[in-house]
């Protein structure tokens, strides 16, 4: 019984370190002003207002390259 804990532990031990590994590369650096992120798509607008908001002429997908502005603020939220 006592061996079946060990190695119960050394497996938590071992499982909790991989996991800081993996959080700590995937943290990468800190963006920046001025970071370059791509040109991401986007799905198509909600209504016909917010098309117009962005500058855009239809309802469809949409890249950043399309809006019509001098600065885009880009809020991500990771929902499971």
């Amino acid at each position: 019984m006592e061996k079946k804990t060990d190695v119960l532990l050394l497996a938590m031990f071992f499982g909790v370190m991989a996991f800081c590994l993996v959080a700590r590369a995937a943290a990468g650096r800190e963006p920046q002003a001025g970071m370059n992120i791509g040109n991401v798509s986007f799905s198509a607008p909600i209504t016909a207002e917010d098309a117009a908001y962005l500058g855009l002429s239809g309802q469809t997908p949409f890249t950043l390259r399309d809006i019509k502005s001098p600065y885009v603020v880009i809020e991500s939220m990771h929902t499971t």
